[in-house]
C-alpha cells in the first residue's frame, strides 16, 4: 500500500533536507492549524512534534485559525517548545480565560493579555523571528460585515500587525470582547467562517495539505449553541450583517468540512489537492475551550504529540518506513 501523498511529500522534503527556497519538486505544502480555545492544546502538540521531528520547514505555508494561529506562529518562528508550554504554566490560562470577568463587562478571553503580555513578558515571544521565517505564516479572521474568511498575511509587516492580526484571528466573538479593526475592516475570530484554515490554503494553490484538527475522531461538529445565535441575532444585522448570516451556515459546512478531510485521508486520490488529517484519538479527553487546569491542558500537549508521530510514523532519527521506501526505489 503506498503512502498518502501528503505524508509521501513530507518524508520526501525531509530525507531531502532543502530550504523552501530552494525546492524544485513543484508541490505547495502547506499546514493548516484549527483552533477552539483550549481543545488547541492538541494542535498545539501536534506542532510541537512536527518541530521535534525536523518538519517545521517542510511546508511552504501554514495557515491558522484562532489559537491555531498561535501556535502556526510557534511553528514558523522555531519556538513551539517554550511557547507551548505556557499552556499548562500554573496560573497562566487562569489569568487568560475568567468567566467571572463577563459578569463584570468584561472579556472572558482575555485575547490582548495573552498577545502582548504573555507574549512579551511572561513567555517572550521572538517577534522577529516569525516576521523573517522563510515559511511565511497566514492567519485567518472572518470579516464581520461579510462573514467570509480572510487571510490577514498581508496585512503583516511589522511586530505590531504581527499581534493585530494574531489578535484577530482569535477575538471570539462577545466573549473576547469587540471585533478587532485592521485597515478599517473589522474582524472576529476565524472558528466563526473557518475554524478548520484548509479552505484557504487551497484557494491559494495549495497542493498538499496537513490539517492538524483538535477535536477527537470520535466527535462530530457541532452547531452553534443558542446562546451564541441569539446574542449574533441581538447584535443584528446592522452591527454583525456578516455574522448572522454565517451562523445560520455553521452546522452544514463544518459537516461537510468534516466528511471531506475524513475521505480524502482515507480514500487519497491521484491527482492534487491532498488532504491529510490528524486528530486526537478516540477517547482522549473532551477539552472545555474555556478549560484551565494545567494538568488537563498539559495531557491535550502530549496527546496532539503522540497523535502526530503515531499518523505520519515518524521518529526522532529523521528515519521512518516513507523514507525507508524512498531509498529503496
Amino acid at each position: 500500500m503506498r503512502p498518502h501523498p501528503v505524508l509521501d511529500v513530507l518524508a520526501s522534503r525531509r530525507a531531502e533536507g532543502s530550504c523552501p527556497s530552494d525546492r524544485t519538486d513543484g508541490h505547495h505544502v502547506a499546514l493548516a492549524v484549527e483552533g477552539g480555545g483550549s481543545r488547541a492544546t492538541y494542535s498545539s502538540g501536534m506542532v510541537l512534534a512536527l518541530e521535534e521531528l525536523g518538519l517545521a520547514t517542510c511546508f511552504d505555508a501554514v495557515y491558522g485559525a484562532s489559537a491555531g494561529a498561535l501556535a502556526g506562529s510557534w511553528l514558523v518562528g522555531a519556538q513551539a517548545a517554550v511557547c507551548c508550554a505556557g499552556w499548562y504554566r500554573p496560573g497562566l490560562m487562569e489569568r487568560v480565560t475568567n468567566p467571572g470577568r463577563g459578569l463584570r463587562g468584561k472579556p472572558v478571553v482575555d485575547v490582548e493579555y495573552l498577545v502582548h503580555t504573555v507574549g512579551e513578558k511572561v513567555i517572550p515571544v521572538d517577534w522577529q523571528a516569525v516576521l523573517d521565517a522563510e515559511v511565511p505564516l497566514h492567519p485567518v479572521a472572518t470579516d464581520v460585515e461579510t462573514g467570509e474568511a480572510v487571510d490577514l498575511a498581508d496585512t503583516i509587516v511589522d511586530k505590531a500587525s504581527l499581534q493585530l492580526a494574531l489578535r484577530a484571528s482569535a477575538a471570539v466573538p462577545l466573549l473576547a470582547g469587540l471585533p478587532v479593526e485592521i485597515d478599517g475592516r473589522r474582524y472576529v475570530d476565524a472558528a466563526v467562517a473557518e475554524p478548520i484554515p484548509f479552505r484557504t490554503a487551497l484557494a491559494q494553490g495549495a497542493t498538499h495539505v496537513l490539517v492538524l484538527r483538535t477535536r477527537r475522531a470520535d466527535q462530530t461538529a457541532v452547531d452553534a449553541t443558542r446562546l451564541e445565535k441569539a446574542l449574533v441575532s441581538r447584535l443584528g444585522e446592522v452591527n454583525v450583517p456578516g455574522l448572522v448570516h454565517v451562523m445560520g451556515n455553521r452546522l452544514e459546512n463544518r459537516r461537510a468540512d468534516d466528511s471531506r478531510l475524513a475521505h480524502a485521508t482515507a480514500s487519497p486520490t491521484d491527482e492534487a489537492p491532498h488532504l491529510f488529517e490528524v486528530r486526537p484519538p478516540s477517547g482522549a479527553d473532551t477539552i472545555n475551550p474555556l478549560e484551565t487546569d494545567p494538568d488537563v491542558l498539559r495531557r491535550g500537549i502530549e496527546t496532539g504529540q503522540d497523535a502526530l508521530r503515531i499518523a505520519l510514523e515518524l521518529d526522532d532519527d529523521g528515519r521512518d518506513a516513507q523514507d525507508a521506501e524512498l531509498s529503496s526505489a
